[in-house]
């Protein structure tokens, strides 16, 4: 269904079910290119409407990040347990490799028997496995860093949204500054490298065309002054 858009997913499901279908709906929690949320409540209650469906959301840019204590949008939302399968990563807020998926013990003996990404991939190195351990049973308790990085978040967007006047701006851990070119987009990155600001520009076919961007990646580990010295920079740079 077109990004976040309820009404096309509800077209979508109504046409399917009324022609006998399984529904598997799919969403990310938090958008890894917009930074926005799904609206994970709206999308449930269409999938209970349904007998036939599944909902399925990834929550790679949530885990670690958001919910309580970093366990994702869908652990702090009251309709968890009407999620069917969640899938996450720990190759980025755990900094480890590999990923999980949560799901009931009757999907979990499916995927161990049928899945060929599962069956036919290698193990994880022992040492992942620990590193992995030790850095979720370390970011659970890191509630003051995850404040910190919303507090970030809506810092920036205050910078990013006067600049973006016809894209709507999420407060979030990564948020886009839209181009529209991928000249633009490259130009600048470099500009604000310089500047000593790394900001990877984002090109097609990662996003479709019009919509090359950079994409700004935030950390816990920044300061408000930090986003402050950034977004004056990027005003600087574009109004040059």
């Amino acid at each position: 269904f077109r990004h976040n858009d309820m009404r096309h997913l509800s077209s979508l499901a109504e046409k399917a079910s009324a022609q006998g279908r399984k529904l598997l709906i799919i969403a990310e929690s938090v958008y890894s290119m917009d930074g926005d949320r799904a609206d994970i409540d709206t999308i449930v209650g269409l999938k209970e409407k349904y007998p036939n469906a599944m909902l399925y959301v990834d929550e790679a840019h949530a885990f670690g990040v958001e919910g309580p204590n970093g366990l994702g949008l869908c652990r702090g939302n009251g309709n968890f347990d009407k999620i069917d399968i969640i899938v996450g990563t720990f190759g980025k807020a755990a900094a480890s490799a590999g990923a999980f998926c949560a799901v009931s013990p009757t999907l979990r003996d499916y995927l161990i028997n049928r899945a060929r990404s599962l069956i036919f991939s290698t193990s994880l190195p022992p040492m992942t496995v620990a590193w992995t351990h030790y850095m979720i049973e370390t970011f659970l308790a890191m509630d003051e860093q995850r404040r910190h990085l919303k507090a970030l978040g809506e810092r920036l967007r205050q910078h990013l949204q006067p600049l973006s006047p016809g894209f709507p701006i999420t407060a979030s851990h990564i948020q886009p500054f839209v181009t529209g070119s991928a000249e633009k987009a490259v130009s600048l990155s470099e500009k604000l490298l310089a500047e000593g600001f790394k900001v990877l520009p984002i090109r097609t076919p990662t996003v479709p065309p019009g919509t090359e961007r950079l994409r700004i990646s935030l950390s816990s580990a920044m300061s408000i002054d930090c986003i402050d010295r950034f977004g004056e920079t990027l005003a600087k740079l574009i109004s040059s």
